[in-house]
């Protein structure tokens, strides 16, 4: 079963919604609903927010207790990947993101290391979470065509038409 949401706790809400908000904008992700005063922040690309951040201290039972130092270094074997719809969403992602004030933790590239057709950008984010957009369809696939490209791809299914018409007595 697909996870249905995912949530983060934070330091400083109001840096990390920024942050967030600026470098998913391009995966089509936008700040869906708050609640607890801001204190929680719900995002998504959908119907529904699936990527939550919330403030360490958001509810007032949590609000006596500090992250231990010790436990700080949890935030930096984090890694959290978003899918993207093409690969010019993977880099638009990486260019907000350091934009917005993240740190670059590889560019954008293929890494055939990990799939042939996995191309995909890595970034820190302010509190040091390894944050990454990707996308798996091969290059073809996977970059924007343009004007040329479904004029080209036209062109094509407009030739294979008329050569199976041509074979098929029809013309």
């Amino acid at each position: 079963m697909p996870l249905h949401h995912l949530a983060v706790g934070v330091r400083d809400i109001d840096e990390m919604r920024d942050f967030y908000a600026a470098a998913l904008k391009p995966l089509g992700y936008k700040v869906m609903m708050t609640y607890l005063d801001g204190k929680v922040v719900g995002m998504g690309a959908g119907y529904s927010p699936d990527f939550w951040l919330s403030h360490y201290h958001a509810r007032e039972e949590t609000a006596l207790y500090d992250i231990p130092q010790e436990a700080e270094h949890i935030k930096k074997k984090t890694h959290i990947a978003f899918a993207a719809s093409n690969r010019k969403q993977v880099r638009d992602f990486y260019n907000a993101a350091i934009a917005a004030g993240g740190k670059d933790n590889g560019k954008p590239g293929l890494r055939p290391e990990y799939f042939a057709t996995y191309y995909g950008a890595f970034v820190l984010d302010p509190e040091g979470r390894n944050i990454e957009a990707v996308c798996l369809k091969p290059g073809f696939l996977a970059e924007p065509l343009g004007v040329t490209g479904w004029l080209t791809v036209a062109s094509v299914l407009a030739a294979i038409g008329s050569g199976a018409a041509y074979y098929a007595g029809w013309v």
